[in-house]
Formats: C-alpha cells, structure tokens, sequence
C-alpha cells in the first residue's frame, strides 16, 4: 500500500512531491538510500524503513496534498480509528450550519450537509465546479476545472486566464491562479488562512468569508464560463 499510495500522489501532482524535500527524500539517484526502490517513473524511495515509520510519512504527505482526511491508512496499529467519526461529525455540523446562511446565490439550494471537507456545485459545463473547502488551517472557495481530460481542462483554464483582469475586477480582489501543468487539474481559487474547521471559534470569520465571496465568485465567472461552452 505504501508504493501504490507515492504513485498516486505522483501522479495526483508530481511537481508538488518533487519539490518538498524536507518532507519526504525522492531522487533519480538509487544510491542515495540503503535500499533504494524505483517507485515511479526512474524516481526512487527507501524501501527499507518500518510500517511506523511508512504510516509516519503517508500521514505528512496526505497532509501535503491536503487529502489526509479522504484515505483510511491501515498500515498503523496506533491508528486512532476513533477520531474518523468524529471528524465526519464535525464537518457536518459546520455545513448544517452553514448551508441556511448562503441565500445570495442558488448554487448550494439542492446541497445537503456532507460528512466531506468540501461541497460542490455545478458551474454549467461538465467538469467544473464550485467548491467550497473546509480544513484545519484554512478555507477556501475555488473553481475547479477538473473533467477527464488534462487537455480540455488545461485549455478550459487558458481561455478563462485570458480574461484574467476582468474576471478579477468584477469579482473585487486578486484570486490565486493554479494551472498545475503537471496534474489533469487546473483552479481558481481564494483562501482565508489561520482559521480551522475544528475551532468552533473561527466559525463565524469561515461563514462571513464563504457568505461574503460566493455570490461575487460565481457572478465574475459566469459569463466567461457560458463562452467555453
């Protein structure tokens, strides 16, 4: 599972991976490890480390690609499967709460509350999104392009950077502008940092900042998305 779990992370974002170095050790160079194993590609990882050790590094890494809380890692017996529920229970409760106060725009209407760290809603061309982003150190909303094919998606991405500057002054402030040559994925997207999804405390600053952008995000992409079709 460790190997098969790199792979897709390399394959998820390989620039990401390749380049956090202090996070996990990756090179070409098979004797730069006790016991280098290639894992991917002419990459190579040590192989000779213990499961604690492999549960250790899938953790910071899944934290990395911020999908730490999508997969279950068996590899641990000191896996704390009692917090999994608990986290689902938490992210719920926020959408609960959350869901009732975006009446600016339709898009989360037909959306129930999710046990997810993400809600998404229809943008009017298959394989965009509206999503709405909920972690332990911040917020976002973004627009992902995100349809079966990289080449699509990538040119989806391109035409939309055209309009770059009108996108931005109809919406009111800069947004990050995230091609990820190296993923099938491209997005847009505006965050609010330091605040977390397990600190009742910050809730209120999350729903002003979801509640304050939506509308004005989705308003300042429609009609450059209706011109993709």
């Amino acid at each position: 599972m460790y190997f098969y779990v790199i792979r897709n992370l390399y394959e998820k974002n390989s620039q990401l991976l390749l380049s956090n170095q202090e996070v996990f050790k990756i090179t070409r160079t098979q004797s730069d490890f006790r016991a280098g194993q290639e894992v991917v590609n002419g990459w190579f990882i040590e192989s000779n480390i213990d499961s604690n050790s492999k549960f250790s590094i899938l953790k910071k890494l899944l934290t990395l690609f911020e999908i730490e809380d999508e997969l279950f890692i068996k590899y641990s017996t000191n896996s704390d499967s009692q917090s999994e529920p608990n986290r689902f229970s938490i992210r719920k409760k926020y959408w609960h709460q959350l869901l009732p106060l975006i009446n600016n725009t339709a898009l989360y209407s037909n959306v129930s509350p999710s046990k997810d760290h993400w809600l998404s809603a229809g943008a009017g061309i298959s394989g965009i999104h509206y999503n709405l982003i909920i972690t332990k150190s911040h917020v976002r909303i973004e627009l992902a392009i995100s349809s079966s094919s990289q080449d699509k998606n990538k040119m989806y991405f391109k035409k939309l950077a055209q309009n770059k500057e009108s996108i931005e002054k109809a919406f009111g402030k800069s947004l990050v502008w995230e091609e990820l040559p190296d993923n099938k994925m491209s997005r847009i997207k505006i965050e609010l940092q330091e605040v977390s999804l397990n600190n009742e405390s910050d809730w209120d600053k999350m729903n002003n900042f979801f509640i304050s952008n939506i509308s004005k995000f989705e308003n300042a992409f429609e009609p450059f998305i209706k011109n993709l079709k």
